[in-house]
């Protein structure tokens, strides 16, 4: 059997594995898509956090976040933001400046690559031409918005961005589900609770796409080979692959919510009182996805 050209070889997932404890898997796409029913393989590492919340109860300023920085790299802060990165290819950790303000558990992160080098008055220098960009959902922070790359006298450093109107607005409220995606290369959709805006990462400025909120649970993937910008939609309770066309949001604002096509239900439920908590979806190329979704058990007789 052949397998497709992907964009992609590994797949890397965190998960809890106690209190203040977490572990990271890598897991072989090519393996993936051969085997039908499996487990989760012997995770690469544990992270566990330098400085942790004072209860389970903390704040969502005061939690752990992680982000894929680039194919291999990922980026793990804890609740007072000291940062540390680990390469899953090559095995190893960089050590990375402390974020500005942590992000806590709400929050969006996009690795952006080829960063334009005029933003640092300099060629970049080396292989690190990446950028990583991650947003606190919660406002009150002093710096919620930043950037970390890799500035051209051989150091990396967290750049304070401006913050997303919404976050000035005394009605807003942190949604649930963040929807947000990359548009054009250049630019950040996120949607707030009531309305979508955009970040262009050249201009370093927000504006406003429109008055509509992308009903997605969280980061839409774009396929370059379908044009189309794949998520997991809110609107179905075991959360069902949708797509939609966000190319015209990058020419300016629209009035309306461009129109979210179905996708299908690729997922049978074992038991009736399965109750989706999480869910995403990872691009892998060549048309093909992966689908990760987290359910709770819920007692019927509750």
């Amino acid at each position: 059997m052949s397998l497709p050209r992907l964009s992609r070889q590994s797949l890397h997932l965190v998960l809890r594995a106690g209190r203040d404890l977490h572990a990271l898997t890598s897991m072989d796409i090519s393996r993936l898509l051969l085997v039908g029913k499996g487990s989760l393989p012997v995770p690469s590492i544990y992270y566990s956090p330098l400085r942790s919340p004072v209860s389970e109860l903390a704040s969502d300023r005061l939690k752990d976040a992680f982000a894929l920085f680039g194919k291999s790299k990922v980026l793990c802060s804890d609740a007072g933001g000291f940062a540390t990165m680990y390469n899953a290819e090559s095995h190893s950790f960089l050590s990375v400046p402390e974020l500005n303000s942590p992000k806590g558990a709400r929050y969006i992160a996009i690795s952006i690559p080829h960063v334009d080098s005029a933003m640092f008055g300099d060629k970049l220098r080396g292989n690190h031409t990446d950028s990583l960009y991650m947003m606190a959902m919660v406002p009150g922070e002093l710096c919620s918005f930043e950037m970390l790359a890799y500035y051209p006298k051989s150091r990396w450093r967290w750049r304070p961005l401006p913050p997303p109107p919404f976050h000035s607005d005394p009605k807003y409220r942190t949604p649930d589900s963040i929807p947000f995606a990359l548009v054009g290369g250049t630019r950040i959709l996120v949607s707030s609770d009531r309305a979508t805006y955009s970040f262009d990462t050249v201009a370093m400025e927000w504006s406003k796409a429109g008055d509509w909120v992308l009903p997605f649970l969280s980061k839409l993937e774009y396929d370059t080979e379908l044009k189309m910008w794949f998520g997991i939609s809110t609107r179905s309770p075991c959360g069902e692959l949708c797509a939609v066309d966000l190319s015209a949001v990058a020419l300016g604002s629209c009035d309306e919510l461009p129109v979210v096509q179905h996708v299908g239900l690729d997922v049978d439920l074992p038991q009736k009182y399965w109750k989706l908590m999480d869910a995403a979806v990872v691009n892998l190329g060549s048309g093909r996805f992966c689908i990760a979704r987290f359910f709770v058990v819920v007692d019927d007789h509750d």
